[in-house]
């Protein structure tokens, strides 16, 4: 594929994505013919730990894992990226061997960003070099609200907050919210480092006190101002994480 079709078919694609359609057009095109579409099974890898990734990937759609193995195959997830977000832009500035574990959850679209064509568009506009900015701090930000929910956080508040985090308001309640599981209860309690099982007693518990109503993975909350005051948060913390 040249590079006109490169632009022709990843622009609309990176369009989509959170902050790109923020910098110039011909930033933008000039980025997107150096990027590629890329189709990935369930349970394929897409990146792994001590690689040197030539670029970052900006999930169009399906589900990816981010985690870290140990040795003995242990296991810890630290992310499920959802559609629009990036993964392993950190690795690719620094050009440093990648320290996560990435894999399809369910089968996904994604476009992969050349990280040369990006420093070559810096070079010529700089709003690309805040777009870049913007994604890796993004990146810390969460991590560093990971670690403090893990380290301060009750098993019911990190339930809560993982809740309200991903919840879509009701257009007729705003107070009324929505969740779909993105993934299984194993890898979603592993996100929170939690047990599935600790995951599982204290969603019902939530629900005991009629703070969240569950179907299998899709998950009613009855009010989200409730469920704020249990998990301890502010609404412009949450809209941040």
């Amino acid at each position: 594929m040249n590079q006109a079709d490169r632009e022709k078919t990843c622009l609309p694609l990176l369009e989509t994505a959170p902050g790109f359609a923020a910098i110039p057009s011909d930033a933008l095109r000039f980025v997107a013919g150096g990027c590629y579409t890329r189709r990935a099974s369930r349970g394929q890898v897409l990146c792994e730990r001590g690689g040197i990734p030539r670029g970052f990937f900006v999930l169009v759609s399906g589900r990816v894992k981010l985690s870290i193995l140990s040795k003995d195959g242990a296991e810890r997830v630290l992310d499920i990226v959802l559609p629009g977000r990036t993964f392993a832009e950190t690795a690719s500035v620094l050009e440093q061997p990648c320290q996560l574990h990435a894999e399809a959850l369910v089968d996904s679209q994604l476009v992969f960003v050349d990280i040369g064509r990006v420093r070559e568009a810096i070079e010529l506009w700089p709003q690309v070099a805040n777009l870049m900015l913007a994604i890796v701090a993004r990146r810390a930000q969460h991590l560093t609200a990971d670690l403090e929910a893990c380290c301060l956080h009750s098993a019911a508040q990190r339930v809560a907050g993982f809740l309200l985090r991903d919840a879509d308001c009701d257009p007729r309640n705003a107070d009324v919210g929505y969740v779909t599981l993105p993934a299984a209860k194993t890898v979603v309690a592993s996100s929170l480092n939690l047990t599935a099982e600790t995951f599982s007693r204290e969603l019902h518990a939530l629900a005991r006190r009629g703070l969240v109503e569950v179907e299998r993975r899709e998950i009613r909350i009855p009010s989200l101002q409730r469920l704020r005051k249990l998990a301890g948060v502010e609404e412009d913390a949450l809209a941040e994480s």
